[in-house]
């Protein structure tokens, strides 16, 4: 490489982006729209087709004028985001002036290979500084840089924002949905990675005597399946669909089956991977009439309902099936991605259905809804609150909303925190989403996400059946990219009456000795870890008996400190242990706000850690005996 100033900013990218570092050296600026200008004080300027990037007075001075309205200068958890190279008195000024990380965003790989081809561009050379110049690899670099607590903002000189300011909405909007699905993914692993552990335990024997989804490979080949979700659209159709229920196979998603019966329409298979109990959303159907698919996670009470026939959905991407996956020796890759719609989609892709609808797939809040009215969460509302400027939900009965929360677990007390827990949350991740007609509608930061899922979707269905055909009759809801949309009554002219195939005859296939086998290490693991959780709450006990009757840091107190540490250590060695260290990495995630502090610093602070520690542990205790005595029963009905 003859030019040593480009050889030098190259070889920075290199570190970070190997692949926008070759697209800059490939990049042909022979015929450069770039070029550059000199103001009366002899200060560069950058001119992109005719039009200078930087002030024509003084593009130094520009820059420290943005800087200088920036708040929270010296925040270290924050991403500035400079839209726009330029000549890089911007990104410059953000290095010498600001704390935090930095990402240059510049969607023109013609001006960034003409800069970096006469300027070594300072900012560049610092290690929290990354340059960027597409979508994706902007959504890579989010997602290493920020946590729950970064503070985002964007800044960009004059002549970007006239040049560019639709894609600058789109790079901040795009920064901060990342955002929220890193927050929203780590709350999720934290509050149900757990229940997902315990629940599978638990529903061993019936996991073990259920056949697997793979079992039903292509079985309705060249047939339709219609996956009824629980958006406001379904309600809309509900009538069309109980007149024609015979023309599809119906994957019925947990939260709508109050709907169904009522208006008795009888699905051909209901899905549901909820670790949280749904039993009662199942109270007004007969299970015993209809086939069942069920993550191995799924809640124990819905994992012990009769059913015509059960089948096993465990998915590849949970972070304790493989233990099961390994048991029942399976080959498949099932993906569950956190949403029942796509469970019931990839079974019916299993099933070999050369076309499959959704309807109910809203995801988003059309003319103000959440849910069919009959759901469980019918009741919720999305309006938009005039006097604050922002959408906002609410709940039209909150009394009868609270209420679908009790189960034998919950009672009327704790159903209320709940319900207001769900509205807080649903507040707290509000967004909006591109319609079917164009428009902007509100929804929520994880139904973008599905959104996303069902869009990267359509490329893996179609390698399995280049032929299958994929559409929408959520009329007026979302729009998902790669499925078409249709009105369902369009699509019923071209469909005849299905079959049913009976799928009582399907059973288990295991080795049960091998089964026994896992069974036995696992146990020993578990209990390698119980008797550390033991460990750990009687010394954090004895500490913290000590510090409430001396209120100092005794003698005593400091050996059981000690104690304290050592435990904690060998219990973040079991972190690396198969089969349970992701389930120990989950603990320690959720004790995370603890373990930044530094606890034994000050008296009270150690009281309240302890105390959560200790509240803490002895739950999982408690959670760790009911697995191991599920393991017990399991292995001998399996041994038998």
């Amino acid at each position: 490489m003859e030019n040593k100033v480009l050889q030098a900013n190259i070889e920075q990218i290199q570190q970070y982006d190997i692949e926008l570092a070759n697209e800059i050296l490939m990049f042909d600026i022979e015929k450069s729209n770039v070029q550059l200008a000199q103001n009366e004080d002899g200060q560069y300027n950058l001119v992109y087709n005719s039009i200078p990037l930087h002030s024509i007075f003084n593009p130094v001075e520009e820059a420290k004028k943005i800087v200088e309205g920036i708040q929270n200068k010296e925040n270290e958890n924050s991403l500035r985001i400079v839209y726009g190279l330029g000549l890089g008195y911007l990104a410059d000024e953000f290095c010498t002036s600001l704390k935090g990380s930095i990402i240059i965003y510049e969607p023109n790989i013609e001006i960034i290979k003409y800069v970096l081809s006469i300027a070594k561009i300072d900012a560049l050379f610092n290690k929290n500084v990354i340059l960027c110049s597409n979508k994706n690899a902007f959504i890579k670099h989010i997602q290493n840089i920020v946590n729950a607590d970064t503070e985002l903002a964007i800044s960009f000189l004059t002549a970007y924002k006239n040049l560019y300011l639709e894609n600058i909405k789109e790079i901040l909007n795009l920064a901060q949905k990342t955002q929220g699905e890193l927050v929203a993914n780590k709350n999720t692993l934290i509050k149900k990675a757990p229940a997902a552990f315990y629940n599978t335990c638990l529903n061993l024997k019936n996991i073990f005597s259920n056949p697997n989804i793979s079992s039903l490979k292509d079985i309705y080949k060249g047939k339709t399946a219609l996956i009824l979700c629980a958006g406001p659209t379904l309600k809309e159709n509900i009538e069309i669909i109980k007149n024609n229920q015979d023309k599809f196979v119906l994957f019925a998603l947990n939260p709508t089956l109050k709907l169904l019966a009522k208006y008795n329409i009888k699905p051909d298979f209901i899905v549901d991977v909820e670790s949280n109990d749904t039993s009662n959303q199942f109270s007004d159907t007969d299970t015993k009439e209809h086939y069942l698919i069920l993550e191995g996670f799924c809640n124990n009470n819905v994992a012990k309902l009769p059913s015509r026939k059960t089948f096993n959905y465990l998915s590849n991407d949970n972070f304790f099936n493989y233990w099961l996956r390994d048991c029942l020796k399976l080959e498949d890759t099932l993906e569950t991605l956190g949403t029942v719609s796509y469970t019931a989609l990839m079974s019916a892709q299993v099933m070999g259905f050369s076309r499959i609808v959704l309807i109910g797939q809203d995801l988003a809040y059309k003319d103000g809804l959440c849910y069919s009215k009959e759901c469980q969460f019918g009741l919720l509302e999305c309006v938009f609150d005039v006097q604050e400027q922002k959408y906002k939900i609410v709940v039209e009965d909150f009394d009868k909303f609270s209420k679908a929360f009790i189960n034998e677990k919950t009672d009327e007390k704790l159903a209320i925190k709940k319900a207001k827990q769900r509205i807080n949350f649903l507040n707290q991740n509000l967004t909006t989403v591109k319609s079917q007609d164009g428009k902007m509608l509100p929804s929520q930061t994880g139904y973008s996400l599905f959104i996303k899922h069902f869009e990267d979707v359509v490329k893996k269905l179609k390698e399995n059946n280049p032929q299958i055909e994929l559409y929408n009759a959520s009329s007026g809801a979302a729009q998902i990219d790669g499925w078409q949309n249709i009105k369902i009554e369009e699509l019923l002219k071209n469909l005849e009456t299905i079959e049913k195939i009976d799928l009582d005859g399907y059973n288990a296939e295991i080795e049960p000795s091998y089964i026994v086998k896992k069974i036995d290490e696992l146990k020993e693991k578990l209990e390698q870890y119980l008797v550390l959780t033991k460990e750990f709450s009687e010394i954090n006990e004895k500490l913290l008996k000590e510090l409430v009757n001396k209120n100092i840091f005794t003698q005593n107190a400091q050996k059981y400190a000690q104690k304290h540490a050592q435990i904690l250590s060998k219990l973040g060695q079991l972190q690396n242990v198969e089969d349970i260290g992701n389930l120990i990495n989950v603990h320690f995630l959720t004790l995370e706000k603890h373990f930044q502090t530094n606890y034994f610093s000050d008296v009270e602070l150690s009281k309240n850690t302890l105390n959560a520690f200790i509240k803490f542990y002895r739950k999982v205790e408690e959670n760790l005996n009911l697995c191991l005595y599920s393991l017990s029963d399991c292995k001998a009905v399996i041994s038998q």
